[in-house]
């Protein structure tokens, strides 16, 4: 079965040379082995200022690069006025900085049908197709609707960002377009349970034509069933221990120890994004030192922050604010030749990254919502040491499956506070225990492993289409549209951390 992956990026990238390379990705990384050893194809959006087509498809030898490009309005549009000015802060919970009122709708669905035409002419009977993410909902429907889609050639769409819960949804206009148009897929995977369950649950709500069961979490829609399945993505978590030992031997480790005066060292790096909590964290971390006056000589944080969609208005704003408070908390705590936060605005190399990695004694991952966090993921794997001490937010997806980190509710400063006197304090054999149980379920969410799950759920799908007529029964905990009560899997329990 060939696989043909379908998103708005590209597996490559283009280094400081001008030249072309495979992207280090976890999406590009899990993906490429099916499609290459299949002879698929990858169809993606082409940004004209990247580059000759030629010198992009020559960087991925293995198989055939499709590129959809699209007008500058039309991309715009697409991109930045629908897909990150209103799905992101709506699916991430943030309804408020949306513009729903000026949306450009006809941009987001003129692109998808761009995409749709580059698939089909890409397509063979047979194939298996792999949509990615919010960029395109539209997709698998819009390829329902063209010969040769049939039972034989499953359709994938995988969601990387949370899917809300109905009742931030449902604030879409478009809400059953979108849902229509997902549901042209065979198999609607997600990160977690919750996000698996919060998906169902807007389909039964919102669409009278779709039957659905929570137990078996499938939905029968149109004669087809579809199989609604959370599988986790993971990182290549060889590549971060081979660079986290490499730092420790190259001595980037101790540059960065010594450079902070041998301080404990916090670590945050994220995305400039809203969703990610970076002025939140920053307040909890001030708070924590206003309780402990001599913190600011003993710990440094150290906080990373990757420029992202600066030519959106929340997102230049969020940076003047982030400096803001940045500039607060160190004037507020500096003394002679040492600041208590370290602020880096720009992007790391795998290497430079991992050395942070592995210099920090504790990373603080604390997103107001997140699908995944892979950096969670990544400072766990980093840590060939066998020590360090992760605090997570209960609000990120990393969270339903490292249980061993310290979890906190990341607009509760005492809480955040409380986790980090607990993680600084935590005894070197706790770290170790930690760390070792968190390690090996890094390593099973393996992101090679969610590549492969994703193939055979793929070819699983390939089944007879539902006889017409038959309604799915409501039973095992299954709700039709008519019953809007779906049964909801409880969150489990986060490490508890002792008030002090």
């Amino acid at each position: 079965m060939r696989m043909i992956v379908v998103s708005n990026r590209g597996p490559i990238r283009v280094g400081s040379d001008g030249r072309f390379t495979m992207s280090e990705g976890g999406l590009a990384t899990a993906l490429h082995p099916a499609v290459a050893a299949s002879g698929g194809s990858w169809i993606w959006q082409w940004d004209r200022a990247t580059g000759q087509r030629a010198a992009a498809a020559g960087a991925l030898p293995d198989y055939n690069c499709q590129f959809v490009e699209l007008e500058d309005e039309e991309r715009i549009g697409f991109y930045q006025g629908l897909s990150n000015d209103v799905l992101w802060p709506v699916f991430h919970g943030f309804p408020s900085t949306s513009p729903l009122w000026d949306a450009p709708w006809p941009s987001y669905l003129s692109a998808n049908r761009r995409f749709a035409e580059a698939t089909s002419r890409a397509h063979r009977p047979g194939d298996a197709i792999w949509v990615q993410d919010y960029q395109l909902m539209l997709l698998p429907g819009l390829l329902r609707e063209q010969a040769g889609f049939d039972g034989t050639s499953p359709i994938g769409w995988f969601c990387h960002i949370p899917w809300p819960a109905l009742e931030c949804f449902e604030l879409l206009p478009w809400r059953c377009d979108i849902l229509r148009g997902v549901l042209g897929a065979d198999v609607v995977a997600f990160h977690t349970e919750r996000y698996a369950e919060n998906f169902l649950r807007c389909v039964a709500w919102l669409l009278d034509d779709a039957e659905v069961s929570i137990s078996r979490r499938e939905i029968v829609y149109r004669g087809r069933r579809v199989r609604v399945a959370a599988c986790p993505i993971g990182i290549a978590t060889e590549s971060f221990r081979r660079h986290a030992i490499a730092a420790h031997e190259n001595g980037a480790v101790e540059t960065i120890r010594r450079a902070l005066g041998h301080r404990r060292i916090i670590l945050g790096v994220d995305r400039l994004d809203y969703s990610k909590g970076i002025v939140d964290r920053l307040e909890s971390f001030g708070h924590y030192l206003r309780q402990r006056p001599d913190a600011a000589r003993t710990v440094a944080y150290v906080q990373v922050a990757v420029p992202s969609r600066s030519a959106i208005p929340a997102y230049a704003q969020l940076k003047e604010e982030v400096e803001r408070t940045v500039g607060r908390i160190n004037g507020e705590f500096a003394v002679t030749g040492s600041v208590p936060i370290h602020y880096l605005y720009r992007s790391l190399s795998r290497q430079e990254l991992v050395a942070h990695y592995a210099s920090a004694d504790v990373a603080l991952v604390t997103p107001l919502r997140d699908g995944m966090n892979l950096v969670a993921q990544e400072y766990v794997a980093s840590r060939v040491s066998g020590d360090g001490v992760l605090v997570l937010s209960e609000f990120a997806g990393a969270a339903r499956h490292l249980g061993d980190a310290l979890t906190v509710n990341p607009y509760d400063h005492q809480d955040v506070e409380r986790a980090l006197d607990a993680a600084l304090e935590m005894s070197p054999d706790e770290q170790r225990h930690t760390m070792r149980l968190m390690q090996r379920e890094v390593e099973r969410l393996h992101v090679e492993k969610w590549g492969r799950k994703l193939v055979e759920l793929l070819s699983d799908s390939v089944r007879p289409p539902v006889p017409s007529g038959i309604r799915q029964a409501k039973r095992d905990g299954g709700t039709s549209a008519g019953d809007r009560s779906p049964r909801l899997v409880p969150p489990p329990m986060k490490q508890q951390v002792s008030s002090r």
